[in-house]
């Protein structure tokens, strides 16, 4: 079986996986503990997404589907 690379543009599949977050503070407790959970590749910390005060942060999990986790603002 051949395993073809997720390209979001070109193929169908998973992106990522999005999660709305309740607080800006719970998202800033969350990113330390992904920060810290072994295996875990952080794309971005949390940022604002555009002009704000949404923000947003992007990992992959060990087993490598990439997350996000968002709060709306």
């Amino acid at each position: 079986m051949q395993v073809t690379g997720c390209d979001r543009r070109a193929n169908v599949g998973l992106h990522h996986l999005a999660m709305e977050i309740e607080s800006e503070a719970k998202l800033a407790e969350l990113a330390d503990k992904v920060t810290a959970w072994p295996g875990v590749t952080v794309e971005f910390m949390p940022e604002a997404v555009g002009s704000g005060p949404r923000k947003h942060m992007m990992f992959a999990e060990p087993g490598g589907i990439r997350v996000e986790l968002i709060w709306p603002g």
